[in-house]
């Protein structure tokens, strides 16, 4: 592909516009992808309208455009994290309607170090719950990111902590020291407990996804407010879930870390 004089390819400046796109910014007029691409307005003007005339995105009778239907009939057809939405909407419906409270299924991205959230089932008006479906947060401040990191291999864990971590509350765990610790927790006990992270509130709780292999491909989470939390109900439940995926998703049999909560004995989560 061609490349503009700043050195970009066409490729990349399509990304960037369909990237302006949010759930909070569904429609955009063309002074809006000139502003959140700082492109020229009859670059973006040329690259939209191709991409109207392709399905790629559709213009409204304002003039203003949204993402078109193309983009999910592409997706829903040939990506494999559809797959699992579509393998593991039965087991968070399952957790949904046993502890009534916010579920979520997503995988790791290692690279960029974060969280990307493929389905979420909510319990509307119970708790403030920043992970949205295809929405990203960082892996070490989420439950979903801590148990799938728990399981990495050795080489993975030791690059993602060689990177800076940001906080983004007083109580993101930033120390690779600490964090190591609290993933040899996560593998002795099978799953995450956090509270308080993202949101000062909020009680979240994970445990991890596997697929052929056994290899870590994705996390179940369950996000509660503080004042109701269940730990005796959401625990069980959620591990059966993160076991029936992992089993539907091709992985073997495995142990599921100590299961104190179970067995009714041993220390309680911190």
């Amino acid at each position: 592909m061609a490349n503009s004089a700043s050195g970009e390819s066409v490729i990349q400046r399509v990304v960037r516009i369909l990237d302006a796109f949010s759930k909070g910014r569904p429609r955009l007029t063309l002074s809006d992808l000139v502003r959140a691409t700082g492109m020229s307005s009859s670059t973006a003007h040329r690259l939209a309208n191709d991409l109207v005339g392709s399905g790629l995105l559709e213009r409204g009778p304002g003039g203003d455009y949204g993402v078109g239907m193309k983009m999910w009939e592409l997706a829903a057809r040939s990506n494999p994290l559809e797959d699992l939405r579509r393998r593991g909407l039965p087991f968070l419906e399952g957790v949904h309607a046993a502890v009534r409270q916010n579920v979520s299924l997503s995988i790791p991205d290692v690279e960029t170090g974060s969280v990307l959230y493929v389905e979420r089932l909510d319990q509307h008006g119970s708790v403030l719950n920043l992970g949205d479906v295809a929405g990203r947060l960082d892996i070490h401040t989420t439950s979903s990111g801590m148990a799938m990191m728990a399981y990495m291999p050795g080489w993975v864990q030791d690059r993602f902590l060689a990177r800076p971590l940001e906080k983004t509350t007083p109580g993101t765990e930033t120390d690779p020291v600490r964090i190591r610790a609290h993933l040899a927790l996560i593998r002795e006990r099978g799953y995450v407990r956090m509270a308080g992270i993202l949101v000062p509130e909020n009680t979240a709780y994970a445990v991890p996804v596997f697929g052929a292999g056994n290899t870590v491909i994705g996390a179940v989470a369950v996000v509660v407010p503080a004042a109701e939390e269940q730990r005796d109900l959401i625990l069980p439940v959620l591990v059966a879930a993160g076991r029936g995926l992992s089993r539907t998703m091709g992985a073997e049999r495995r142990p599921y870390g100590t299961r104190p909560w179970l067995e009714g004995h041993g220390p309680r989560p911190a």
